[in-house]
């Protein structure tokens, strides 16, 4: 490569041309080189997965009696609405999780920050872990999902599932937990392709990227409005 001594002694700049690319063909294969090494990191390390808890992890009391409390009521409206009641007292109130949370001689300033509801509101959220978090949520969308098929649902349950699944899943990742496992896979393949077009056929490079990103992010889109 070109060097200052090199320029200081009066030495030909072509001598040292050698290492530069002589074409955009060889800026191409640098690039394309480059993004299959990147994807290939990507597809050979498996994906973390987003499966937060396996049944052996720890679970409190509570939470347990919560989760057994919905299987026996599924399939049952006032049942299950008593039971989805039980698990709201644990998120508002901290209930049966790390003692009751008591505000008494505290002066608050009660409210919403920015539309949300903070911890002081649901100190429940703040005292459950996130497998049994994950562990009520799942408990919650099952009892659902069987009181629909027994005819067994009223506005009142809808409300309150609609309530809790918020409160506990606010990202909705049960709907994309199967799309976050393939994530890795699909968006190095994505890339790969939008890299191709790029490459060979710039003229549509544009396009191409446009739809890399729809491709990317509709799924998401439909998985959440499709629900659990």
């Amino acid at each position: 490569s070109l060097s200052l001594r090199s320029l200081s002694n009066g030495h030909d700049i072509q001598d040292n041309q050698s290492s530069i690319p002589k074409s955009t063909e060889d800026n191409k294969m640098l690039s394309t080189a480059l993004a299959l090494g990147v994807a290939t990191t990507a597809l050979v390390n498996p994906p973390l997965s987003v499966d937060a808890y396996v049944p052996s992890d720890y679970a409190s009391d509570t939470v347990q009696a919560a989760v057994q409390e919905l299987e026996t009521a599924s399939g049952n409206i006032e049942q299950t609405f008593k039971a989805y009641e039980n698990i709201a007292g644990i998120i508002t109130e901290g209930k049966g999780v790390g003692g009751m949370v008591n505000y008494k001689g505290v002066q608050l300033d009660r409210g919403y920050v920015a539309d949300e509801d903070t911890s002081i509101y649901n100190p429940g959220l703040t005292l459950l872990t996130e497998s049994e978090k994950e562990r009520l949520v799942e408990a919650v969308i099952d009892s659902r999902k069987v009181g629909l098929a027994k005819g067994q649902w009223s506005e009142n349950n809808e409300f309150a599932f609609e309530f809790l699944r918020e409160k506990l899943d606010p990202f909705h990742l049960v709907e994309l937990s199967g799309y976050l496992k393939i994530v890795p896979f699909y968006a190095a393949a994505l890339y790969l392709g939008v890299l191709a077009v790029q490459q060979f056929a710039r003229n549509a490079f544009q396009i191409a990227y446009l739809v890399g990103v729809a491709a990317f992010f509709l799924p998401i889109v439909a998985l959440i409005a499709a629900g659990p």
